[in-house]
């Protein structure tokens, strides 16, 4: 690293969180630093202290949550003890922050032009009127916003995904800021608008010297994005480096494990990879390696002791007793230089470069019981099978869309076509991908299946029946509401927070009447929950006290307690993390191997389409272009939109 004064500095950070459960330890003696115009991954599964780190330092943190030790740094000015006057004066200018959910972050109340107005006003406020709508301007056409004029008068519920986090970022710009916390800012979007974000988080960098600190638990988007890669798990970095140390010469179990996560590490096998086991609670910490339960090439010490971070270069640190010279030496797992894009290195450079441990043990062995619960074990845990033997298969239609039309009114004198003469079929126990950019129609197509909009134009029939006749509707009302059923994105709000988990099992036996085949409800919920790999411990508590993996098991669960036939996942992966997804995906897998539904998988994830999926289905702007058996439309597509869309999400392994 060059001698220049850092931006930011953070030096032995710890967080604390109170809950009635005790204290949470999310994050624990973290140090980095960042220097202007630099970027800093942060990656890692949910719950690890990613964003807490950020909200710390910008002290955004709930009333429950407080900074435990450390110190911190900003622009070579101690602010750990900083009061929120003078916290105020720092936001905007000094760093600002771009939040997930940008629909969340937008005021529903206010056009997107006012609230830009609003934090240009915040940082300048003796700006003339006329100067800050040129202002307004300029931002939105510094993000990439065609019609700056018009775009303006809109409300962020009438813009897509992309364009609302546009939106966003521009009003994190409005204050020059010198850092940039950006928060998981393209999980829930396709993979051309995510390339479009990332252009433009570059394009900002280099115009303004912005130091990035960039939040994320997709390994690609942190390759392609970032100088340096902290690995993080269980609170603590447990690797850092710079992107090429990181991805080409990775050293600790945990990253190799989020790597072979990747569907790209499965080709060609039954089941995606699965780190086994999940993260341990962080009110009362394991001793020792934090990780060693979930760690196949695990040491007696890493049962007791915890790991200091070992530095194999300036720059790259490793916290792992597999670093310690002492331990003896092994190489990656087969496949993850391949991989990454590179080739691991031979013979004693390489093992001298990664300074780790001896050979895997057997499988489960010195690993405790309570960690591999509700974990998939790898090569194991459901997983795509079969395709080859259902791609020819003629079986009956279940599902029959026939060239379905739905408009949208923005204003009384102008509408938007959602759909457009769409028609689709899914046979018995397929699995049919939907894909296309936000905006071009998926989620609406699943909305008219689920009957929860009407279509304006076109028929819907469902294992024969007509979704969309009245009549024919009411008469078979139970037979649809059993038989078909969704999940959708974020699984926070689609569960009742004030309903435990047994209650939010129990209740499609109350709404449809339904007698439990396992004797009583209480029985029933045990059993769902056991089947989509939990335990029974969860079933007395609220959604907001899981992790989102393991709402998204509880949604799942719900969704399978009629037995349907028909099984809709809107984009039901999408804010996941990588080695949590490889569970979903699997458990969606199993489950349908096992239960011979059918399934419509909407997900702006080509890589899993490709891995999961027995049919494709292209959607753009609102029309239906291309469809046709996975392997063939991945190798040979005809449509020029679905090339491009195939050429952003699948350029090279990453």
């Amino acid at each position: 690293m060059s001698e220049e004064k850092a931006l930011l500095e953070v030096e032995h950070l710890s967080v604390g969180f109170l809950t009635e459960f005790g204290e949470v330890q999310a994050v624990r003696d973290v140090s980095f630093s960042v220097k202007k115009g630099e970027c800093l991954a942060i990656v890692g599964e949910s719950g690890s202290g990613k964003s807490a780190i950020c909200r710390a330092i910008m002290k955004l943190l709930p009333e429950e949550g407080h900074i435990r030790q450390g110190r911190i740094v900003a622009d070579g000015t101690d602010i750990t003890e900083y009061c929120e006057s003078q916290m105020k004066r720092l936001r905007g200018s000094l760093f600002s922050m771009v939040f997930q959910n940008p629909l969340d972050a937008l005021n529903p109340a206010m056009t997107v032009g006012a609230q830009i107005g609003e934090a240009v006003a915040a940082h300048e406020p003796h700006m003339s009127f006329r100067r800050r709508r040129e202002r307004i301007q300029e931002l939105m056409e510094l993000v990439g916003i065609d019609n700056p004029k018009e775009r303006s008068l809109q409300y962020g519920c009438q813009l897509s995904g992309g364009m609302r986090q546009r939106i966003v970022l521009a009003c994190a710009l409005a204050g020059r800021p010198k850092l940039l916390f950006a928060d998981e800012p393209t999980t829930a979007l396709d993979m051309t608008v995510q390339a479009q974000i990332l252009a433009l988080l570059r394009e900002v960098r280099r115009r303004f010297l912005t130091a990035v600190v960039f939040v994320t638990h997709d390994l690609s988007v942190a390759r392609q994005t970032a100088d340096y890669v902290a690995v993080m798990y269980a609170g603590k970095i447990v690797e850092i480096g710079t992107a090429a140390e990181i991805f080409e010469n990775p050293g600790h179990p945990y990253t190799w494990g989020l790597m072979r996560s990747l569907p790209a590490f499965s080709e060609g096998k039954k089941g995606l990879y699965a780190i086994p086991g999940m993260p341990p609670s962080l009110v009362n910490p394991p001793p020792g390696d934090a990780f060693a339960c979930r760690n196949e090439y695990a040491l007696a010490i890493d049962y007791e002791e915890e790991p200091p971070m070992f530095w194999l270069s300036d720059t790259h640190g490793l916290a792992s007793w597999l670093a310690d010279r002492r331990a003896p030496k092994i190489v990656p797992p087969p496949g993850i230089g391949a991989l990454c894009g590179c080739e691991p290195a031979k013979g004693a450079d390489r093992k001298q470069a990664a300074g780790v441990a001896a050979a895997p043990r057997e499988a489960g062995e010195e690993r405790s019981a309570v960690c591999t619960a509700a974990g998939a074990e790898p090569g194991k845990a459901g997983g795509r099978s079969g395709r080859e033997g259902r791609a020819g298969m003629k079986a009956r239609i279940l599902l029959d869309v026939r060239h379905v039309t739905k408009d949208f009114s923005i204003s009384k004198r102008q509408s938007f076509r959602a759909l457009d003469d769409v028609s689709l079929d899914i046979r018995e126990g397929e699995i049919f991908g939907l894909v296309g950019e936000s905006g071009s129609g998926k989620s609406t197509l699943a909305r008219l299946i689920m009957r929860i909009d009407a279509p304006d134009a076109g028929e819907i029939f469902f294992d024969g029946i007509p979704v969309c006749g009245r009549k024919e509707f009411r008469r078979n009302r139970r037979f649809f509401q059993t038989g078909c059923q969704m999940i959708f994105q974020d699984s926070g709000s689609s569960l009742n927070p004030r309903m435990k988990v047994a209650e939010i099992l129990a209740e499609p036996f109350h709404i449809q009447k339904l007698k439990p085949k396992r004797g009583s409800l209480r029985e029933e919920a045990d059993f769902l929950l056991k089947y989509v790999g939990m335990e029974a411990d969860f079933l007395d508590r609220y959604p907001q006290e899981l992790s989102g993996g393991q709402r998204q098991r509880v949604a799942i669960a719900r969704a399978l307690a009629t037995e349907p036939k028909l099984v809709i996942a809107d984009e039901a992966i999408a804010s996941l993390d990588v080695s949590i997804q490889a569970q979903i995906v699997n458990l969606f897998g199993r489950l349908q191997k096992e239960q011979g539904f059918s399934f419509l998988f909407i997900a702006h994830d080509l890589r899993m389409v490709k891995f999961l999926c027995d049919r494709v289905g292209v959607m753009y702007r609102g029309r239906l272009v291309e469809t046709g058996p996975t392997p063939g439309l991945f190798a040979d597509p005809a449509h020029e939109y679905t090339k491009r869309l195939l050429s952003f999400g699948l350029g090279g392994n990453w």
